[in-house]
């Protein structure tokens, strides 16, 4: 019989990124259309990672090899939706989130 795996109560790196990422595209919808060379998940991502390492966009793009051109993440935050509402939203989400998950 397989052994079950245990949590090991600490939230690791890639974790909350997936949470913030997922809780982002929930609730803030980003319609890219059928010919977008990115999905909205990966602008996400980098917005996240940006955010997290108290760096910009541009910077997190230009030092990542995995990373798409920064350019098109910002071409997509700047004419899909204001970055202040985006942040505004993303900080409730973190807030109602993170007192629930670390209530123990």
């Amino acid at each position: 019989m397989p052994k079950q795996q245990q949590a090991d109560n600490e939230i690791h790196e890639d974790q909350l990124l997936n949470f913030l990422v997922n809780a982002l595209g929930e609730e803030v919808a980003l319609n890219l259309g059928d010919n977008a060379e990115i999905d909205a998940e990966a602008i996400y991502e980098v917005l996240v990672g940006a955010c997290a390492d108290g760096t910009s966009v541009s910077t997190l793009c230009g030092s990542s090899k995995n990373s798409p051109a920064a350019n098109t993440i910002l071409y997509h935050l700047r004419t899909k939706f204001e970055p202040d509402r985006l942040e505004r939203v993303a900080n409730t989400l973190l807030r109602q989130d993170i007192v629930e998950l670390l209530s123990e």
